[in-house]
């Protein structure tokens, strides 16, 4: 009799800490997943905003307010995001990519590129 009811108490006292571990566990789980994912779609807009500035550059003329270039990231990141099955919405990719802009923005102003061009501060006459 002793050892049934021993027995029940371990079940019991399993039980409990199942429905305790497990949904914490879970939520642990999703969170880093979503974080590794968030990760990787801040790479692959970052990389994308570098590329359309590459693309588009010194294209003021063709592109003043920056639509094409926004463009063409949204659809790169939205396009590589479903090929991993990965789901983010437009609005928050678009945060991404404003956020990924103003970093390069603040990075240009804080170290430009001289005017003739040399990014290393090398001229013809040092060579």
């Amino acid at each position: 009799m002793k050892m049934e009811i021993l027995e029940l108490l371990i079940r019991l006292a399993v039980l409990i800490m199942a429905g305790i571990v497990v949904p914490a566990f879970r939520k642990w789980l999703k969170t880093k997943t979503e974080n590794e994912q968030l990760e990787k779609i801040r790479s692959w807009v970052y990389s994308a905003v570098y590329a359309a500035e590459q693309i588009y550059n010194h294209a003021e003329k063709l592109d003043p307010d920056g639509s094409k270039r926004k463009k063409y990231v949204h659809n790169s990141v939205m396009k590589i995001c479903l090929n991993n099955k990965i789901l983010i919405t437009d609005r928050e990719l678009d945060i991404l990519i404003e956020a990924a802009v103003n970093t390069l923005n603040s990075i240009h102003a804080a170290d430009p590129i001289p005017a003739g061009g040399e990014e290393d501060g090398e001229s013809e006459e040092d060579s």
